[in-house]
């Protein structure tokens, strides 16, 4: 990638626009320009996740979802610009909690998960990886094969054994799962309220970060945010508003189920989700330069496998 190619593409374009550029911060790949027409965004990513702007224009024009408003794409440098939409969920949480905000966020992004699951071909289209229930197993496999380069990141001989020993188990876990019938949709690897954006005078939500999308169930998605809301947000998995969280998250699909059947199906989300993990860290490991990725996240794809093996009481 040329950063200073991607810069100049972007400062020319908004130029001709008359948004007279002032770069104020680049933070990794992603550049704020304070511009006479309010704040603007440069999004460069690697060449395998550039989906990102047409997936989000797929998602505004045809499901009027609150996603990004994408100005301008440059498919030659990888990178596109992006309206300003507010200050992340998570910032604002930090000093004015409000849990209904938190409740707010799963229900919105639910109700985008809800109105894409019968077009997922057009998102196919575009080439969003296919990670529906019936396709996990092959993928566990397909990645358990590439046995020296887990051993490079750390697991035993031991360890690989009982994985590979596991993939019938782990077949029959997804089976298990698919007999609650619920559709499969996109899948935001990472939904938390740090990818969520909130415009404190609208109260608008906008959901960002779509490189990284998968078609799959969509509870994989709604786990991560409760994890994440632990994780930043001081809810304990045994609070009242953790049980709100959770309520919230099977809301939308009670078509398909009753809620304590669907809270049956999030045991298993549970249960799989390392292994999603680690299928979703592989796949970025691929898109990025491996070394830059685990200087800035460490080492967590033997981790993933081995919350996984420590799940089954194995090892």
């Amino acid at each position: 990638m040329n950063p200073t190619a991607i810069l100049q593409w972007a400062t020319d374009y908004l130029n001709s626009q008359d948004y007279k550029v002032v770069v104020e911060t680049p933070w990794s790949q992603v550049i704020r320009f304070a511009t006479s027409n309010g704040p603007v965004y440069l999004k460069q990513t690697p060449p395998a996740l550039f989906l990102e702007p047409k997936i989000i224009q797929l998602l505004q024009g045809q499901f009027h979802a609150n996603v990004p408003t994408v100005i301008a794409s440059n498919d030659v440098l990888y990178g596109f610009l992006m309206k300003d939409a507010g200050i992340t969920l998570r910032s604002y949480l930090k000093t004015n909690f409000q849990p209904e905000l938190l409740l707010t966020a799963i229900d919105q992004h639910a109700q985008i998960q809800r109105s894409v699951e019968r077009n997922l071909e057009s998102f196919l289209a575009l080439g969003v990886p296919d990670w529906r229930l019936e396709k996990l197993p092959q993928l566990y496999e397909q990645l358990m094969s590439q046995t020296e380069f887990l051993k490079a990141e750390g697991l035993t001989d031991k360890e690989l054994q009982v994985l590979l020993d596991l993939t019938p188990h782990f077949t029959a876990q997804c089976a298990a799962l698919s007999q609650y019938h619920i559709s499969a949709t996109l899948v935001q690897p990472d939904f938390n309220t740090n990818n969520t954006l909130f415009d404190p005078a609208t109260q608008k939500l906008t959901f960002i970060d779509w490189g990284e999308i998968v078609i799959s169930h969509p509870f994989f998605a709604l786990h991560n945010y409760l994890l994440q809301a632990i994780k930043h947000h001081g809810v304990t998995a045994s609070s009242p508003l953790y049980q709100q969280l959770q309520k919230a998250c099977c809301e939308p699909w009670l078509e398909f189920a009753p809620e304590n059947k669907l809270l049956e199906a999030f045991v298993l989300i549970q249960k799989l989700f390392p292994i999603y993990s680690a299928l979703a860290y592989y796949r970025l490991m691929l898109a990025v330069d491996p070394q830059a990725l685990k200087s800035f996240y460490g080492e967590r794809l033997a981790g993933y496998f081995r919350e996984y093996i420590a799940s089954t009481h194995l090892i």
